[in-house]
């Protein structure tokens, strides 16, 4: 029997109960959802409190595009159209230490967006079990193509070194200095990728 085809697209609303779960487990393993959430057992269900809303709204946008295999979601991404950069953040009211950090990213990595327009890849991450599969790299190529079907340049911002070279073989370059996060976080790099520009 032969392994179902990966497709990529965009998700649409009716799949958001299939998809969240999916961000929720790809994007809780993440280096800087490990960073902002260090409790490995408390981190999936603070990723969902703090991301849902966001991503509710991508998928309303068109914006969430996951990689499907069959007919399951196996990764997804946050690819949002900007005319520079972005507005200042809606930061978290609380101060546990989960959202202080998230508020920390958000603020720090604000303020690095160039201020042309722009498509911002915002997250992408496989699901940990399907790592390997070439998900990654077929995002990469859908999201390439919307920008250069926008004449658009796309951001991003690297978290670990694998990351960083998996969009340097597809063609982004770094883009000034690294973001270090406080309180020991990951370190973040800013890329750039011309498109069709």
């Amino acid at each position: 029997m032969s392994m179902p085809r990966l497709t990529v697209r965009p998700s649409v609303p009716s799949e958001f109960g299939t998809v969240l779960p999916v961000c929720v487990e790809a994007f809780a393993d993440e280096a800087v959802s490990a960073w902002v959430e260090p409790d490995a057992e408390r981190r999936q269900e603070h990723t969902r409190e703090l991301f849902e809303p966001s991503l509710r709204a991508a998928v309303e946008a068109g914006q969430l595009v996951a990689a499907f295999l069959g007919d399951d979601p196996v990764a997804a991404s946050v690819w949002v159209d900007l005319p520079g950069a972005p507005p200042d953040p809606d930061l978290p009211e609380d101060d546990r230490q989960a959202a202080r950090r998230l508020a920390a990213v958000l603020s720090a990595t604000g303020t690095r967006h160039p201020d042309v327009p722009h498509v911002y890849l915002s997250a992408m991450a496989a699901l940990p079990r399907r790592r390997g599969l070439g998900a990654g790299t077929a995002i990469l190529r859908y999201g390439l193509e919307h920008a250069r079907g926008l004449s658009l340049p796309v951001y991003l911002e690297a978290s670990t070194p694998r990351n960083r070279k998996l969009y340097a073989r597809h063609g982004f370059e770094d883009h000034g200095a690294p973001i270090r996060l406080p309180e020991g976080g990951p370190t973040l790099q800013p890329m750039w990728h011309s498109a069709a520009v």
